[in-house]
């Protein structure tokens, strides 16, 4: 009896996205859906209810706290490079931009120069872990938008 009243007050969560606010969201076996409002930042996640059980719903009630929590398979956690990731994204939209429609005009470059904007893009390449390298650039591709953005 008592192992039967431990499962019922078991919640097992399963992340399943984030919503528009950067939330992670998680589906109970239930179907319920909660949100962690710290934004995957803490190291217990803040867990509320979703209004009217949607992705998008506002955050609103918390989890009982006499519930026993688990994770399938663990809690999100925030991506520490994300800015990195960002960045290297805008830039490369950038080199794009440059080579095409923008005319090969520097101000379009967030570095506001080819030699800059491709050394910190590379900078910020060479910063991630090598494990955490983008598939979408590489060393090599930087290396080649700097031959193209430099041709005459």
């Amino acid at each position: 009896m008592e192992e039967m009243r431990k499962e019922q007050e078991t919640l097992i969560l399963k992340y399943i996205g984030q919503d528009d606010f950067s939330c992670p969201t998680y589906k109970a076996l239930t179907g319920k859906l909660w949100k962690d409002t710290s934004l995957g930042n803490a190291v217990v996640p803040e867990r509320y209810s979703g209004s009217g059980n949607e992705i998008d719903g506002e955050p609103e009630f918390p989890i009982s706290t006499k519930k026993n929590i688990q994770f399938d398979p663990k809690p999100y956690r925030k991506e520490p490079d994300e800015l990195t990731y960002r960045l290297l994204s805008r830039m490369k939209s950038d080199c794009e931009y440059f080579l095409g429609y923008g005319g090969r005009n520097p101000r379009q470059l967030w570095g506001t120069s080819v030699e800059g904007h491709i050394k910190e893009m590379r900078r910020l390449w060479e910063s991630l872990p090598e494990h955490g390298k983008p598939e979408w650039l590489t060393d090599q591709d930087i290396t080649e938008y700097e031959k193209k953005m430099l041709e005459e």
